[in-house]
């Protein structure tokens, strides 16, 4: 994606209404820990051929209301936005996958992190789609590469044949950003995208987190 493609999306982002995404279940790790990131998008007409970032947007590490900053963006393969039965009933903009008419695609976004060097991260995703996100047993891939972990949580389903599904994923170690590659079968229709990140720090750090907590527990008594 060349540098006009993504300062069109980030206009685009800031024009479009805000939205919650169907965040439906919390990422499986301490919400207090720090060093974490969440990013929405959601499929709309007004994004002509690409995703929107959704509110809320959570990423300390760039800003996608900064033209010059390293947003999270979005880059997809045999894809475009069209308007179908959405997951609760009602037409909806989704993205689908197959504009070829007879092949899957890809989607993949890129995730900017804490630049400092750590013991590990996590990420988590949810897909609210028409159709598996990982057929065929492929889950999503990371570059650089990660490994795929147990989905956290059950699909949630919804009405027709859509579901949001979730799975998580280890990076070793932590990268200063990653990208996280879904390769589709072909007719997917995809509502929205929820990725939470976590960067883990090294056990030292985490020793010195807990003793922090734990005075300022004492503190409160």
């Amino acid at each position: 994606m060349n540098r006009g493609t993504l300062l069109t999306l980030l206009a685009v982002a800031l024009l479009a209404p805000a939205a919650m995404a169907k965040d439906l279940n919390p990422p499986p790790w301490d919400p207090g820990l720090p060093n974490q990131t969440s990013q929405y998008w959601e499929a709309t007409a007004s994004s002509g051929t690409l995703f929107v970032v959704a509110n809320p947007f959570e990423n300390p590490y760039c800003d996608p209301s900064n033209p010059m900053s390293a947003a999270p963006w979005m880059t997809a393969t045999n894809a475009h936005i069209v308007q179908t039965t959405g997951p609760d009933g009602n037409e909806d903009w989704t993205w689908h996958i197959g504009a070829d008419g007879q092949n899957g695609g890809t989607v993949s976004i890129w995730i900017p992190n804490n630049p400092e060097p750590e013991l590990y991260k996590l990420v988590f995703w949810q897909m609210t789609s028409d159709k598996s996100p990982t057929p065929a047993g492929n889950p999503p891939t990371t570059n650089p590469p990660g490994t795929v972990l147990a989905p956290p949580y059950t699909p949630v389903k919804h009405s027709g044949d859509w579901y949001t599904y979730n799975g998580l994923l280890q990076i070793v170690p932590n990268p200063r950003g990653e990208w996280i590659t879904f390769e589709l079968a072909y007719c997917t229709h995809i509502e929205e995208i929820v990725i939470k990140t976590i960067c883990i720090p090294e056990p030292a750090t985490l020793g010195v987190l807990a003793c922090g907590a734990l005075a300022l527990r004492r503190r409160r008594r």
